[in-house]
C-alpha cells in the first residue's frame, strides 16, 4: 500500500513540476524537475542561446534556473517594463550567495526596497559632490588618458597587452601599489565568474548542496577564499579611514562620507542595517566591482576592433585631424563634432555589451508583460544584448559597422535600442562617468596613435572569455605615434 501512495505522490510531483507550475508563464524550453534548465546553460554562449530561444518562443521567454526567470528580449517591451512600469520591476531577488560573500543583500546593486532607494540617493549625492558630471572630473579623465598616451610613447611600438595599463589608469590610488590593485582586480573577476556558473544557480535555491563543490573543481570554495582576501583588505581600508577621519572637515572620499553619515544615523554602530559597516562594505564592493573593469574592458575591446578594421580606424583619424588636429586636447564639447568616432563608440556598445547576463530584477507587484500576468516576487531578466544582436533589428549584427548610426549627411544619430547601461530605476549609476571616460579615452588614443597588430598581417582574434563580464581574451597590439 505504501508503494502506491509513494507512486501517487511521485506522479503528482511530476505533474506539478512539468505542467502545473508552468501554465501561466510565458513559453520556454522544457524544465526538468528540480534542476530546471540549468544543464542547457552555456556561460560562454548565453547571449546567442537566448537569441535562438527568441526565434523559437517569441520576445518573452521563461527559463528555469531552477526558479522561473522571465527573460525579456524585445526593445519596446524592455521600455514598457523598465520605464512605464518601473516601480513594479525595481526589486532585486534575495541572494544566498550574497549572504555568504558579503553578509546579505547589501551594497548599491543587490539591496532592495526603501533600503536601496536611500542608499542610491546617498551615493548619487556623494558622487556629485566629488565631481560626477562636472568639468573638474573631465580634466581628471583627460589627464588619465594623457598618462596612458605618455606610457605608450615610451614603448615606441613595443607590443603590449593593454589590460594592466588601463586597469591601473582607472584605479590609481595612493593607498595601494600597482601590483596590489591589479591582483585585487583579478580576484574580483574570479569571484564574479562564479555567479554565472550553473552550479551557482543551484546553490541559490539549494545552499546545502555546497558539498558538491569538488565535483565542479572547487570553484565555490576558491571564490569564497578570494572573497575573504578582498573583504579583509576592504575592512583594513575602512579601519584606516575611521582612525584618520576628521568629522569636522569635508570628506576625502566615499568612505569618509559614509562614516560621517553613519555617525548621525547609526551612533550605536549596529551590525546590520543601511548605515552599518556591512552596507559600507557592500557599497565599496559594488563601486570597485562595477567601476574597476567595465570601462577598461570596453576600451580594450574598442582598440581590438580598430586593429581588426584598419579602414574604420583610418576614417576616425581623418575626422579627428580635420576637426580637432593632432595637438589640441580633445574635450567633451568635441563629441558632437566627431560624428564618425561617436558612431564607432555607439557601435561598440551595441556589438560588445560586456555583461554576459543582465542582473535579475524582481517584480514588487503583479505586472503584465506582453499579455502575460507575471506574479509578484518573480525574477525578470532584461536581456539587452539579445536586442543588440538581433538580425531583425540590426542587419548583419556580428559586423562592426559604425555607418549604421550615421544619417544621409554623415551625422551621428543615436539609436535608443542600444542600451548598454540598462533602463529605468535600476540603470547604471555611473553611466555619465562611463560615457565620458569612453569618449575621452578612445578619441584621445585615436588622435595620438595608430593601433597595429602585434605582427604585421596577423590580426588578434575576436574571441572572448566569459564570467559576469564578457571580455576579449588577452591580446597584444602596437601603438604607432601619429606625428
Amino acid at each position: 500500500m505504501i508503494w502506491y501512495i509513494l507512486f501517487a505522490i511521485f506522479i503528482i510531483f511530476l505533474f506539478h513540476q512539468l505542467y502545473w507550475r508552468r501554465r501561466n508563464y510565458p513559453p520556454g524550453p522544457f524544465p526538468w524537475p528540480i534542476i530546471g534548465n540549468i544543464l542547457m546553460i552555456d556561460p560562454n554562449n548565453f547571449d546567442h542561446q537566448l537569441l535562438k530561444l527568441k526565434k523559437q518562443y517569441g520576445k518573452v521567454v521563461t527559463i528555469w534556473l531552477p526558479v522561473p526567470m522571465i527573460v525579456i528580449l524585445d526593445a519596446q517591451l524592455l521600455k514598457d517594463t523598465l520605464i512605464k512600469q518601473g516601480d513594479k520591476f525595481a526589486g532585486r531577488p534575495h541572494s544566498n550567495l550574497m549572504v555568504e560573500f558579503i553578509g546579505g543583500n547589501y551594497g548599491l546593486i543587490f539591496s532592495d526596497n526603501s533600503f536601496w532607494r536611500e542608499q542610491k540617493r546617498f551615493a548619487l549625492h556623494v558622487l556629485r559632490d566629488f565631481g560626477f558630471g562636472k568639468s573638474i572630473l573631465e580634466q581628471t579623465i583627460i589627464d588619465q588618458a594623457q598618462a596612458v598616451c605618455d606610457r605608450l610613447k615610451i614603448l615606441d611600438e613595443e607590443p603590449i597587452d593593454l589590460t594592466k595599463l588601463l586597469t591601473l589608469s582607472f584605479n590609481k590610488t595612493e593607498d595601494f601599489d600597482d601590483d596590489l590593485v591589479f591582483n585585487f582586480r583579478n580576484e574580483m573577476l574570479e569571484i564574479a565568474a562564479v555567479f554565472c556558473h550553473p552550479f551557482a544557480f543551484l546553490l541559490e535555491l539549494f545552499p546545502r548542496l555546497k558539498f558538491l563543490d569538488p565535483l565542479f573543481g572547487g570553484i565555490y570554495q576558491r571564490a569564497l577564499n578570494l572573497n575573504n582576501n578582498v573583504m579583509n583588505m576592504m575592512r583594513a581600508h575602512i579601519k584606516e579611514h575611521r582612525e584618520t577621519i576628521n568629522f569636522d572637515e569635508e570628506p576625502r572620499d566615499y568612505i569618509d562620507a559614509f562614516l560621517i553619515e553613519q555617525k548621525k544615523q547609526n551612533p550605536e554602530m549596529k551590525m546590520h542595517g543601511e548605515w552599518s559597516d556591512l552596507q559600507l562594505l557592500g557599497a565599496i564592493y559594488d563601486l570597485f566591482g562595477a567601476g574597476m573593469e567595465t570601462t577598461s574592458t570596453s576600451i580594450r575591446t574598442f582598440i581590438l576592433y580598430m586593429v581588426r578594421n584598419p579602414d574604420i580606424q583610418k576614417e576616425c583619424h581623418q575626422e579627428i585631424d580635420k576637426i580637432i588636429g593632432r595637438d589640441r586636447t580633445i574635450m567633451m564639447a568635441d563629441q558632437i563634432k566627431l560624428s564618425y568616432v561617436s558612431a564607432c563608440i555607439h557601435e561598440l556598445q551595441r556589438i560588445a555589451v560586456i555583461l554576459t547576463l543582465n542582473l535579475p530584477h524582481l517584480t514588487t507587484d503583479e505586472a503584465e508583460v506582453d499579455g502575460y500576468l507575471i506574479p509578484k516576487n518573480t525574477q525578470v531578466i532584461p536581456q539587452f544584448q539579445s536586442v543588440h544582436l538581433d538580425s531583425d533589428i540590426f542587419s548583419d549584427p556580428e559586423k562592426f559597422d559604425p555607418t549604421r548610426f550615421l544619417d544621409s549627411e554623415g551625422k551621428f544619430t543615436k539609436d535608443d535600442r542600444v542600451t548598454p547601461f540598462s533602463l529605468g530605476k535600476r540603470a547604471c549609476l555611473g553611466e555619465s562617468l562611463a560615457r565620458m571616460e569612453l569618449f575621452l579615452f578612445c578619441a584621445t588614443f585615436l588622435q595620438k596613435f595608430e593601433f597595429l597588430p602585434e605582427e604585421d598581417g596577423v590580426m588578434p582574434p575576436l574571441e572572448y572569455q566569459f564570467g559576469v563580464l564578457k571580455s576579449p581574451i588577452p591580446f597584444k597590439i602596437r601603438a604607432r605615434e601619429r606625428i
